[in-house]
């Protein structure tokens, strides 16, 4: 991890474009970024480790990291990919202030706004809307881990496959989109492994549901799409 010398000004424009920090008052965000230091990590570098004591939270400028756990057995389960855009990554854990239920790993250089936990609560205090905005931000994670959970426990590989192309094209708003991790990240982050990810993707193309162009993948069939993903076979 390097640290990296940057304006007031900057780091209070990385701020801003945060979903968490949006509409925040100007004086906000400036004593946000008065104790704000920004950072940088190589690719494979990790964040922070799980069951690390939660000493701060990120904001990713740029930079693409990925969110796991691991298992008693060594799995590793990714549970979210953050992709820069203002993300907040590690701000759970530093309200609880325990430690950091997941490790969060830098896929490619990343650099990251860093807010130490202290300094953040301080600052929290006197503009008690930063805490109103973080609520918010955290009701919609859990949204999106209890969908996760259940892709995981009530859905087949091709069903989880299914509705994950449907979100990268609705996130696009191509019907050509882009895998934007390798294949052994995605089947993680799916709850299976390469190979039947692979497996998965080659029936749908067999189907003329897909195309697979190394990691393009142009959805020639939405309706048969959205029907794997509510479940049907394949």
């Amino acid at each position: 991890m390097k640290k990296i010398s940057t304006t007031l000004s900057l780091r209070m424009g990385v701020i801003r474009i945060s979903p968490i920090f949006a509409g925040l008052a100007e004086s906000g965000l400036r004593a946000l970024a008065e104790v704000s230091s920004v950072r940088e990590y190589a690719d494979g570098e990790y964040l922070f480790q799980q069951d690390e004591p939660a000493a701060g939270f990120h904001i990713i400028e740029t930079g693409i990291v990925n969110i796991h756990r691991f298992g008693p057995d060594g799995r590793q389960q990714i549970l979210h990919v953050f992709d820069g855009s203002g993300e907040p990554c590690g701000e759970v854990a530093v309200f609880e202030g325990g430690t950091y239920p997941a490790a969060a790993v830098s896929s490619g250089v990343t650099r990251t706004i860093y807010l130490p936990r202290d300094s953040f609560l301080q600052v929290s205090r006197k503009n008690p809307e930063i805490l109103l905005k973080m609520i918010a931000t955290l009701s919609k994670r859990l949204r999106r881990f209890v969908g996760l959970i259940d892709d995981l426990s009530l859905k087949d590989v091709s069903a989880r496959v299914a509705k994950h192309l449907q979100e990268l094209a609705l996130k696009s708003g191509s019907s050509v989109v882009e895998l934007e991790t390798t294949k052994t990240v995605l089947a993680s982050r799916l709850g299976t492994i390469a190979e039947t990810l692979s497996r998965t993707l080659r029936k749908m193309q067999g189907r003329k549901i897909i195309a697979v162009s190394g990691r393009q993948i142009t959805i020639l069939d939405e309706d048969a799409l959205m029907d794997v993903a509510e479940g049907m076979k394949i």
